[in-house]
């Protein structure tokens, strides 16, 4: 039986991808809908909403190529970032506490740092720059701590860029952000 009304561009059966909660039935506007092509397995096509998320943070970014990135965070979310930048021609250095996340961080070409293991997010950036200031910064990490984001200041080089994508802690230095010009979003 037929519960829901026609949505222009979609029929009842259709496999779709959307970015609406989880449950039996979703109910979401058109323009978070898509629907699933046929060549695409359903594997696939579960990654479609994370990796949105991703490339929108990669936009923002607007990185280009030769640029020096640093993501923080390599969980799913941030395994795809540093993707999408070595896609883009840039370096990238991935930093993480979990060594297993930057193992496959490796594989996808970045360079890596682990804190735990005694890495230093610092100055391995200085060391991709070339002691200018990494271009730009995204962070995909989740954590309450303040320190990925006074971190992601110091590495970067005057008017670098630094997106959220992740969930932490939020007191700026006012002084970090505004004498290097940096940008936030």
């Amino acid at each position: 039986r037929d519960i829901c009304p026609k949505v222009e561009g979609f029929q009842v059966g259709d496999r779709v991808v959307s970015n609406g909660a989880h449950a039996d039935v979703v109910t979401v506007k058109k323009n978070l809908c898509a629907r699933i092509p046929d060549d695409v397995d359903d594997d696939s096509a579960a990654f479609t909403v994370v990796g949105s998320i991703g490339l929108q943070g990669v936009r923002l970014a607007k990185p280009s190529l030769g640029e020096s990135f640093v993501v923080i965070g390599a969980g799913l979310i941030g395994l795809l970032v540093i993707q999408l930048l070595r896609a883009n021609g840039c370096r990238v250095l991935a930093v993480d506490f979990d060594g297993q996340k930057l193992e496959l961080a490796a594989k996808f070409g970045a360079e890596t740092c682990n804190p735990l293991s005694g890495g230093n997010a610092i100055l391995q950036a200085g060391t991709l720059s070339r002691d200018r200031g990494v271009d730009g910064v995204i962070i995909t990490a989740s954590t309450k701590s303040n320190e990925p984001i006074k971190q992601a200041a110091q590495m970067c080089r005057k008017r670098g860029r630094i997106v959220l994508v992740g969930v932490i802690g939020l007191e700026l230095d006012r002084a970090d952000f505004y004498e290097k010009e940096i940008s936030f979003q």
